[in-house]
């Protein structure tokens, strides 16, 4: 079920916070309404620049996967050049999640109360 926003807010603020605010969600690719309403619910807001590289590296390395679970499935053996790839891409994607995740823990804009 869509919820209809029909309620409005008035917020004074100065030109530099109204800057701020604007440049802020602009940053965070998030409208103004959205942007404030994370911030209220004291949500993360997390920004994750060349994402579309990381999810590329990933559907790489699954495919990689994916070729040696045909080969095993269809041959009922795999080489040892195909486990040593197939952890190789494992590792890979490890290291990118841990990256991510590093990313997202070190991010100082988080609001406590």
């Amino acid at each position: 079920m869509t919820k209809i926003k029909t309620e409005r807010m008035e917020l004074r603020l100065t030109p530099e916070e109204k800057d701020n605010l604007i440049k802020r969600a602009a940053e965070a690719r998030m409208s103004m309404s959205k942007y404030l309403l994370a911030l209220s619910e004291q949500k993360k807001i997390i920004v994750v620049e060349d994402l579309s590289e990381f999810i590329r590296q990933l559907i790489k390395i699954g495919t990689n996967v994916n070729q040696v679970a045909l080969v095993a499935n269809t041959y009922r053996t795999v080489s040892v050049k195909q486990i040593e790839t197939l952890n190789e891409n494992l590792i890979a994607i490890q290291q990118l999640m841990r990256k991510l995740l590093t990313v997202i823990r070190s991010t100082g804009d988080e609001i406590k109360v």
